[in-house]
């Protein structure tokens, strides 16, 4: 849910981002229902619109494409992009298709998922011990945490 309002939260698979997009979708449908029929005046003419309309529509266009803005940025960072291709998905005939693969087939770089282990080399000590340290210098004063000389 945070993916639709912080374009800097994280990682995004491709269902999160499908089902985004269809959130946003149905989030802009509703509201254009909504517009068109409680803020409509139905004594005016077809081809005028109240200022609530008017607000109301510039709203919602603003919060849809803030929210589209949002998940496609996640989702081109997962998938080794930056944010500049986003500018790519503006392009009148291209940008649909563009940002349909980029964000929705292409698989992403799964950062989840841990590197596989070779035999070759021996398995990293998590914590190793370190060797003990001594609790009196020669001088035969205490250290109590100071580096060796």
């Amino acid at each position: 849910m945070a993916f639709l309002f912080n374009p800097f939260q994280g990682q995004m698979t491709r269902l999160q981002w499908w089902l985004a997009q269809l959130g946003i979708f149905a989030a802009a449908f509703a509201g254009l229902f909504l517009t068109a029929f409680l803020l409509s005046d139905r004594s005016e003419p077809v081809s005028t619109r109240t200022s609530g309309e008017t607000l109301a529509l510039t709203g919602l266009l603003l919060s849809v494409l803030f929210a589209n803005f949002s998940t496609c940025l996640n989702r081109l960072r997962d998938s080794g992009r930056s944010g500049f291709w986003y500018l790519t998905f503006l392009l009148p005939t291209a940008g649909t298709g563009l940002m349909i693969y980029f964000c929705g087939i292409e698989r992403g770089r799964d950062v989840s998922m841990k590197p596989p282990v070779t035999t070759d080399t021996p398995p990293s000590q998590a914590n190793p011990t370190p060797p003990p340290l001594p609790t009196v210098l020669r001088s035969g004063r205490r250290t109590f945490g100071r580096r060796r000389a």
